[in-house]
Order: C-alpha cells, then structure tokens, then sequence
C-alpha cells in the first residue's frame, strides 16, 4: 500500500530539486531560448499598445486621458487570448458598454477593438 505524502515529505523533496547550482545550471543552459519567448510573447503586446497609442493620438484624444483607453486595449488583448469568435465579440461589447460608462468616446473604443481582434 502507497504511503500518502505529508507536507515534509513535500517540502523536502521540492527543496532537494531546488538546489541553486542545479537550478541555476538549468537556466543557464535554456536562457538564450527563454530570452527568445520573451522577446517573441512581449512584442505583441508591446506592438498593440503603440499602435493604441497612434489611434489615441491621430483621433486628438488629450494624454491625460490615455488611461482609460489603455486599460480597454489590455483588457480586450487579454480576452484575445483566450477566447474567439461569438464569445470574443460578447466580452468585447461587454467591455465597451462599461468603459462608455466610465466616460470614454464609443468610436475610439471601436477602433482599438478593431485594432486588438480585428473585424
């Protein structure tokens, strides 16, 4: 019959894996890899917030009240992430009505939308 583990024996096995060399060694052996997905899963978001940036400012929307604006880019990228299609579409109004709510322009929330998911 297996013995069930405590919390010292999960504890103990954890700190024995997470020697510093050992773990040190293993990011050191895949940093150049890991500098990469970086770069790579950073730029999209880098990428969108710039060209926010571009519609916030060819539309003459004033930069102190860029805020709001961003934080509708990121939390319509985030819900890009996971989700597509109907559902996508149904955050995404969702989102819009309550940053409409909060005072921003309809028309500039559409263009990052479509900016950030398309369509």
């Amino acid at each position: 019959m297996p013995t069930v583990k405590t919390l010292k024996d999960r504890v103990d096995k954890f700190t024995a894996k997470m020697d510093p060399a050992t773990a040190g060694a293993r990011f050191a052996a895949s940093k150049t890899i890991a500098v990469k997905r970086y770069i790579n899963a950073t730029a999209a978001i880098a990428d969108v917030v710039e060209l926010t940036r571009n519609v916030l400012e060819s539309r003459g929307v004033p930069a102190g009240q860029h805020a709001i604006y961003y934080a509708f880019e990121e939390m319509v990228r985030k819900a890009a992430f996971s989700h597509d299609g109907p559902t996508l579409k149904a955050i995404v109004d969702g989102l819009k009505q309550q940053f409409v709510y909060k005072g921003a322009d309809p028309a500039v929330l559409d263009a990052i939308s479509k900016l950030v998911v398309g369509g």
